[in-house]
């Protein structure tokens, strides 16, 4: 602003001086006469042309609003949970204990009959119960070898022995045969260390006795006819 009326008022002398010196001369010339409004668009333009070079020479300051980052929270997630799932545990166990009859590769005869015995111990938690049974578990060679699922018929306590008993009959062919078998709980539930019987059946086969009447009927057979 101060600028402008520092231009106008030097404009304003100007015309001034310029209106002295001509009325200066010791020769009055006629006088030309002065279009006002050719002065004052003059003036106007020459204002103008000021504002214009100090517009250019002093320009207007731009300013660019830079946006601040705004500072987003990162969602945050609770930890999954691992699912785990909990492998179900039978608190009931045996061992083998130490003490059998017909040891294995014991030497028997074709059909023999065995009373096999294995000493087991209750090594878990558990209480055996009387129904609690000794169980084929489907393998050996030699099958069930004609023995039955045999319950224990008797209470049995953790720490202690228990002899169990069952009763084989051995294959008639000769050869070496085995048969696996487990405890099962009241639930059908397996449990604790498999046990066996291994033989070996040597010999012939027994033979077929004939009965009574098989005897008789040979003897009439070869009678002579009266």
């Amino acid at each position: 602003m101060n600028k402008r009326k520092t231009m106008l008022l030097s404009l304003v002398v100007a015309i001034a001086l310029t209106l002295s010196a001509c009325g200066g001369s010791s020769k009055e010339p006629t006088p030309t006469p002065v279009d006002p409004n050719l002065i004052a668009a003059q003036a106007i333009a020459t204002f103008s042309m000021g504002l214009t070079q100090t517009a250019f020479a002093n320009p207007t300051a731009t300013f660019t609003l830079t946006p601040v980052p705004t500072n987003t929270l990162a969602p945050t997630f609770a930890p999954l949970g691992t699912n785990t799932a909990a492998v179900p545990t039978n608190p009931c166990n045996s061992a083998f204990a130490g003490y059998e009859t017909f040891p294995d590769n014991t030497v028997v005869a074709p059909g023999q009959n065995i009373d096999k015995v294995w000493r087991l111990q209750n090594t878990g938690t558990c209480v055996w119960t009387p129904t609690f049974k000794a169980v084929f578990i489907g393998s050996g060679n030699g099958g069930a070898m004609g023995g039955v699922t045999t319950p224990i018929g008797k209470t049995v306590q953790p720490g202690e022995t228990y002899d169990l008993t069952i009763e084989f009959v051995a294959p008639t062919a000769p050869g070496e045969y085995t048969s696996w078998w487990k405890l099962q709980d009241d639930q059908n539930g397996f449990f604790g260390t498999a046990f066996s019987i291994v033989i070996k059946v040597v010999g012939a086969g027994p033979t077929a006795t004939p009965n009574a009447t098989q005897t008789i009927e040979a003897l009439t057979a070869g009678a002579p006819q009266p």
